[in-house]
């Protein structure tokens, strides 16, 4: 009976030390997911955008705070490191607005802005893009992939292959509208001609220019240092949102060097009335004749017309006008 008891009192104090040491292990600290993930994958880079900020990647319960750090951008199609990512590129930064109707001529837009070298992008700590616009040297239409490392009290861990990213051009030309009408030299009533076919084609990805013809329905240019195009009244035209640069004429188009994209900058308004972004002109009777089904009158064609460019570049805009051939 004495030796049982004595056992009992010699284990109970081993058992209690047993657990208090069992107790007292060290507990890991913090957790890092394997699960966090880019929330907006696959990612659009719009070349050209001065900002654009991608969306923070989210945690899945990993530890705060946490440190995401960029290791690599490969093409997707190569697998090789992207050494165009991490050039540097000419870039406008802007440190203030520019208000067309202020800042007219290109000494005081200059005086707006600062020509820098810049990466196309800065990775933050929280796992964003911030684009920028020298995206726009980037080549169109590749996809990237990119490796991170994530850090926080729990250690790191690197994530490849987190998501991806394509390049893209946004819309490039927007706010298109045309109409025509042809005006009797007698002064009866405006006869409707139907709208003018608008073409814009994009010729070339550097510069900044407009080259912009009326035409008759055959595609032959009126020649605007000939009179065969005019103002219309105290309307807005071409050069009313040309503003940096005097407009160039020649015997096919009006030229204009816009200089900043998009173009126009910005709606016109003037006394009171906003045009938006509508452009008048008149091509008087002496240099057309119209369609016999549209009347016999003689008169002139009046076309109206609208479009916003998104890029810089250099683009024809043809007016071609209808049921009117050149003369």
């Amino acid at each position: 009976m004495s030796e049982k008891y004595s056992l009992k009192k010699l284990l109970g104090p081993a058992i209690l030390l047993g657990v208090l040491m069992g107790g007292c292990k060290k507990i890991d600290e913090g957790f890092l997911s394997d699960g966090l993930y880019v929330p907006d994958n696959p990612l659009t880079i719009q070349r050209g955008n001065p900002f654009q900020k991608t969306n923070a990647i989210l945690a899945d319960g990993t530890t705060q705070p946490m440190t995401i750090t960029l290791l690599d951008v490969r093409r997707a199609d190569t697998k090789k490191h992207a050494d165009e990512f991490f050039k540097e590129y000419p870039v406008y930064v802007y440190t203030a607005s520019v208000d067309p109707a202020v800042d007219t001529t290109i000494e005081q837009v200059n005086k707006k802005r600062t020509l820098k070298n810049l990466k196309p992008f800065v990775f933050l700590t929280s796992g964003q893009f911030i684009f920028n616009g020298a995206t726009d040297s980037l080549p169109l239409g590749v996809t990237y992939e990119y490796d991170i490392q994530v850090s926080n009290v729990a250690g790191s861990k690197v994530y490849k292959n987190i998501a991806t990213m394509t390049t893209v051009d946004p819309p490039l030309i927007t706010e298109t509208t045309a109409n025509c009408n042809f005006f009797p030299d007698d002064g009866s009533a405006t006869i409707p001609m139907g709208a003018p076919t608008m073409t814009i084609t994009r010729v070339n990805e550097s510069g900044a220019s407009v080259i912009l013809k009326i035409t008759d329905k055959n595609g032959k240019p009126f020649n605007p240092n000939k009179g065969e195009i005019i103002k219309r009244g105290d309307r807005p035209r071409f050069e009313n949102y040309a503003r940096f640069h005097p407009i160039q004429y020649t015997d096919t188009a009006m030229i204009c060097n816009f200089e900043i994209a998009p173009f126009p900058l910005s709606k016109y308004s003037s006394g009171g009335t906003n045009w938006n972004y509508l452009m008048y002109y008149r091509v008087p009777s002496a240099f057309l004749k119209v369609d016999p089904a549209l009347t016999s009158k003689i008169g002139s064609a009046n076309p109206l017309f609208a479009f916003r460019l998104m890029k810089a570049g250099v683009y024809v805009v043809e007016i071609k006008l209808p049921k009117v051939t050149h003369i």
